[in-house]
């Protein structure tokens, strides 16, 4: 897991209070992809747009996996967390490139209301 992140060390150690993925989190995972989004805003809020946007990208793949494909609202809702990766990818690459203020990316740019 450590390699789809590229500042994480592969030493890391998965244990802490504060680790996303508990026993809890296993054992209901229909319901969990709504607190990673819920720390994905969080992160995005304190403009970590990086960890924001792999938190939303584990939040897609959760949730890819345990929604009805023929649901509708479902569908949305999974187009609406890949916007998010997209435009915290690119708040981030804004960030590290040290660019001006007029080469900010704005949330309609993806498809995202302005906030």
């Amino acid at each position: 897991m450590t390699r789809q992140f590229p500042y994480m060390k592969s030493t890391f150690t998965w244990k802490g209070d504060d680790f996303i993925i508990s026993a809890k989190a296993l054992a209901n995972p229909n319901n969990e992809y709504h607190g990673l989004e819920r720390l994905a805003l969080k992160y995005h809020q304190a403009g970590s747009w990086q960890l924001a946007g792999e938190h939303w990208l584990i939040a897609a793949g959760w949730r890819r996996k345990t929604m009805d494909a023929n649901d509708e609202r479902h569908v949305e809702a999974l187009q609406f967390v890949l916007r998010h990766v997209e435009y915290n990818r690119a708040m981030a690459e804004w960030k590290k490139k040290k660019l001006g203020r007029n080469a900010m990316p704005y949330p309609g740019q993806f498809g995202l209301e302005d906030d």
